[in-house]
């Protein structure tokens, strides 16, 4: 199942990011991704609703999420309506801007996630034109830039990193080799001989069947 393949794989992300103190989840499947992740080795993680201060915890934690993020102490992952292919990230409409077709949410946390040196994943349930484009309509966060930390996009089609400028296949989806032909303005380099990857670790597979028994984190990927 997708869900279970890209909900392990960033739980298995947030594992590998030691200096990550906090999570900021955004989807149910975020959520369980991270609550697996604790099962998994990362203890020390605590979620935050990504709005107010922090409160308690370890004393080596910062006070507020922004100072969090300026210190790569954070992690987000977040489902942007556009992502595209110099990673800008779009919230707030389709259309013209100031004359949007759709009006939608706005652009909340997206012009400070993307410009920090925390990671960031970009988490979609389909690998699919109208949410990979060229470039965004509104640009509500920003293009990374040297100094950010690591981008990558877990979609219905694989695993693929941003490096500059130009994304990356790290593994495959099975069939995510014709997903990502399928969306030409969304430009993917693909490494002959890649890895093509059905299901995640056993031991991830437990760890979200342990905190999430209902199947809770199925629902965005519409399975």
């Amino acid at each position: 199942m997708i869900a279970d393949l890209l909900t392990g794989t960033l739980a298995e992300e947030l594992v590998a990011q030691p200096q990550l103190r906090v999570f900021v989840p955004t989807t149910p499947a975020t959520a369980v991704a991270a609550r697996a992740a604790r099962q998994l080795g990362a203890q020390r993680l605590a979620l935050s609703d990504g709005l107010t201060a922090m409160g308690g915890g370890p004393p080596d934690w910062a006070t507020d999420v922004f100072t969090l993020l300026r210190r790569g102490l954070l992690g987000v992952a977040v489902a942007p309506i556009q992502l595209d292919a110099a990673g800008r990230t779009n919230l707030s409409g389709i259309g013209e801007p100031g004359r949007p077709k759709v009006a939608l949410i706005g652009p909340r946390g997206l012009p400070d996630n993307n410009d920090t040196p925390c990671p960031l994943w970009y988490l979609l349930a389909a690998h699919s034109g109208r949410t990979l484009v060229e470039r965004v309509d509104v640009v509500c966060g920003p293009a990374p830039t040297a100094a950010t930390g690591p981008r990558t996009l877990l979609s219905s089609a694989g695993c693929f990193d941003l490096a500059d400028g130009r994304w990356r296949a790290r593994w495959l989806a099975p069939g995510g080799a014709d997903q990502v032909a399928e969306v030409p303005a969304f430009p993917i380099d693909v490494p002959d001989g890649i890895e093509v990857r059905e299901t995640a670790a056993e031991a991830t597979l437990a760890a979200l069947a342990a905190v999430d028994p209902d199947g809770a984190r199925r629902a965005e990927f519409g399975e």
